[in-house]
């Protein structure tokens, strides 16, 4: 029922309310003022074979393009990514591979110190 009331209104013709409806107008119905007349547009100078191409493939050309940067961003934040980690990995290694000379040398330096000490108290 209610659609027909819309298409009432519309129309402008009044339908009958029913008990404690508020009646409803459209704006125009109680205007003072004349509607304002428009100036007429200006006048389109003719369009050039460039300005044709753009205003059609403009917005799928900007598409491409946008999509393009967001998948070279993504890639070479990804690349840099596996470089840092390979980076990382190198030095880990590097450190391990120097942590094991070092105890090679400390326990050499040892087995050195315990003959020097075997030699003083054997003379």
């Amino acid at each position: 029922m209610s659609h027909v009331r819309g298409v009432g209104l519309m129309l402008g013709t009044r339908l009958p309310l029913r008990e404690g409806m508020v009646g409803r107008a459209t704006r125009r119905s109680y205007a003072t003022e004349p509607l304002p007349q428009s100036s007429p547009p200006p006048p389109r100078e003719p369009s050039t074979r460039t300005g044709t191409f753009y205003k059609s493939f403009g917005s799928p050309i900007l598409k491409c393009f946008l999509g393009a940067l967001f998948t070279y961003q993504v890639t070479y934040w990804a690349w840099l990514k596996l470089e840092t980690l390979e980076e990382k990995k190198d030095v880990e290694d590097e450190i391990k591979s120097l942590k094991g000379e070092l105890k090679n040398a400390i326990l050499e330096q040892r087995a050195l110190a315990k003959e020097i000490k075997r030699t003083e108290k054997g003379s």
